[in-house]
């Protein structure tokens, strides 16, 4: 009798959890590998991990789109870091790149030496809209991260570029974990980020070395692919997450971007697994996009150049960050597919899949935005929880990263298609 009620209990579970931790893990685990180079533009990384998803789509069935497989092929302009040094103090102390120092990544390369100077110190907004332009050329300035927000410290970099007013070199300081960002464009002086407070009064010494090389054209892909639906081939939900990360600087600094977003790419390839296995009604497309660190590029392409018409799309969710979940989750665009947005809501309430839904508002943040561009339906969608908060560091190593909510996410997309709009 314990071993009926133990065979009724096993099918019983798969039936209600067909979705897989096991196998989300497994790709979660094989795409912030180290051999992936932080799947980025450098050593192949980006497309070891399209490889990687797309033997992965084949092995569990999924039907392509084009005749030699599922990759759709675009060119993006990107600047790599090759490699960094830092040395300050009268001591000569080498800083460890990752996690006591990073390169912007629109830095040139150079090799620049500065001893007993004083910096234009800057510690506000207001300090960013009432210096004298012209007084910063040739001059080292240095930013306080904790004090001036990272987006505005970018434009006001971007504007000294744009306007050719060229520092000899710019720092920003003040970050307790530093974040890295990719680069699609090369400014014409370096930009060194710091962790802590270095430099309060004069630089005594500094020494940085850094090799970038700009790529013009590189060829990357997209990789596509499909369930095809049991009634209503021609009526199709759309499933994204990208797959690029920060890649890589030099052999001892990697970006793993375990949370963002293997993570996405990992609930992505579960849910693939399962409508091969499992048909829906409808037609279900899989884009895993490139490019997304350096300007949505991928999913602008995609968005240009679908296989399908984009008419057809009933709803399109964009999944980036969906590691954690005991906070609940957040529907980026929620409120302007206010419906959709309700439906959640609703569903929620009823099943308490989610401690709290949180409707967001439209934002071109993600990779959902070229497609509302063209008129399609979508939500930007990521679970957020204090159980792991790292974002664009070295340290989004997917070391404690849980997917607390991974069956449950699954589930309540699941539902939405079976039940939306009908």
């Amino acid at each position: 009798m314990k071993q009926v009620f133990f065979i009724l209990f096993f099918l019983l579970s798969n039936f209600i959890f067909p979705q897989s931790y096991k196998y989300a893990n497994y790709c979660l685990d094989s795409l912030i590998s180290k051999n992936f180079s932080g799947r980025g533009f450098q050593d192949g990384g980006d497309r070891k991990a399209a490889n990687f998803i797309s033997r992965e789509l084949e092995n569990n069935g999924l039907k392509s789109f084009y005749k030699d497989g599922y990759l759709q092929n675009l060119e993006i302009d990107v600047n790599n870091i090759i490699n960094s040094k830092l040395i300050i103090g009268k001591e000569r102390i080498q800083k460890k790149l990752g996690t006591e120092f990073l390169v912007f990544g629109y830095s040139p390369s150079c090799t620049i030496i500065i001893e007993n100077k004083k910096p234009i110190y800057l510690e506000s907004k207001n300090d960013l809209e009432k210096i004298k332009k012209e007084k910063i050329k040739d001059r080292v300035i240095v930013f306080n991260q904790k004090s001036i927000s990272y987006y505005d410290i970018v434009v006001f970099l971007n504007n000294l570029n744009t306007q050719d007013i060229f520092p000899k070199i710019a720092i920003v300081q003040g970050y307790d974990k530093i974040q890295y960002f990719s680069g699609k464009k090369v400014f014409n002086f370096p930009v060194i980020q710091l962790k802590d407070i270095v430099f309060e009064k004069k630089i005594k010494y500094l020494e940085l070395e850094i090799e970038s090389k700009f790529e013009k054209n590189y060829q990357t892909q997209n990789v596509l692919a499909y369930s095809e639906g049991k009634k209503y081939k021609d009526s199709i939900f759309v499933f994204t997450a990208h797959y690029d990360h920060l890649g890589k600087i030099g052999d001892s600094c990697y970006f793993p971007g375990a949370n963002d977003n293997a993570s996405g790419v990992a609930v992505l390839l579960d849910l693939a697994k399962y409508y091969s296995k499992n048909p829906s009604d409808y037609t279900i497309v899989f884009i895993f996009t490139t490019a997304e660190e350096i300007g949505l590029k991928g999913s602008y392409y995609a968005a240009e150049n679908p296989p399908f018409d984009l008419k057809m799309v009933k709803f399109l969710f964009n999944l980036d960050m969906c590691g954690t979940g005991s906070g609940g989750l957040a529907l980026v665009n929620g409120k302007k597919e206010k419906r959709a947005g309700e439906w959640f809501e609703k569903f929620n309430n009823e099943n308490r899949y989610f401690k709290k839904i949180n409707i967001g508002e439209e934002s071109c943040n993600s990779d959902h935005c070229p497609f509302v561009q063209k008129g399609v339906p979508a939500l930007f969608l990521f679970t957020f929880g204090q159980e792991y908060n790292e974002y664009h560091t070295v340290f989004d190593n997917g070391k404690d990263l849980p997917f607390t909510k991974h069956i449950d996410l699954c589930n309540i997309l699941k539902s939405f298609i079976e039940t939306y709009n009908r």
